[in-house]
């Protein structure tokens, strides 16, 4: 199997961040590694955050839309169409959770110094989406699209690779890897110390083989 062929046959990060793939390829280790060895959790966490955004608008549609609010022929398009958000933008009933949470991720991300700050993001990227959340009172997910758009593929371009590198070439976590580490010294200075006492104790250099060389065995 070429190495082409290898990494065709890997999840996607799609399906990583989906939670369709199992360990050690999965949500939590992804996790793990940007946190504590790619030091870029806060990209993820926000990508996460608007999941769960996007999930608590869906269960508002389907609320209006037995409510009376919205048809059908409103939701043709998919819950986060601009004819949705149009019907909805006078539609305050049990949205108190929605708005909640479009301004935790705006505290949270987008503020300047922020807890999680993303400085990965184009700044006149986050003034786009400040403004429309501060200034035109929007909570829809449809204002975190682009900045999610953006830092899905900043991580499928920097951070899966490395991630893919460490959990399945490497499939090593970091204390493994310590351990082996520790492991291989302690051999070599077992041996450099064997040598050495065995050089003080006058044994000849070629005097004892452990060996017996292939003439001997013809």
């Amino acid at each position: 199997m070429t190495s082409a062929s290898f990494h065709n046959d890997l999840p996607t990060l799609e399906q990583v961040l989906t939670r369709k793939t199992q360990p050690p390829v999965c949500l939590y280790n992804l996790y793990i590694i940007m946190r504590d060895r790619l030091h870029m959790e806060e990209v993820l966490d926000f990508y996460l955050d608007v999941q769960h955004h996007e999930l608590l608008w869906r269960r508002y549609v389907k609320t209006m839309r037995r409510s009376g609010y919205l048809t059908e022929e409103d939701l043709a398009d998919g819950f986060q169409s601009p004819r949705v958000l149009s019907r909805l933008s006078q539609a305050i009933l049990n949205r108190h959770d929605l708005t909640d949470s479009a301004h935790r991720i705006l505290l949270r991300y987008l503020v300047p110094s922020a807890s999680k700050e993303l400085t990965q993001l184009p700044p006149e990227l986050k003034a786009t989406m400040r403004r429309q959340l501060e200034d035109g009172g929007r909570d829809d997910p449809l204002v975190f699209t682009d900045g999610k758009e953006y830092l899905f593929e900043y991580m499928r371009r920097n951070a899966y690779p490395k991630f893919l590198r460490l959990k399945v070439w490497g499939n090593l976590t970091l204390w493994q890897q310590m351990l082996r580490l520790v492991i291989g010294l302690v051999a070599l200075l077992a041996g450099l110390t064997v040598a050495f006492s065995l050089i003080f104790l006058g044994y000849p250099q070629w005097g004892v083989r452990f060996w017996v060389s292939s003439n001997k065995l013809n």
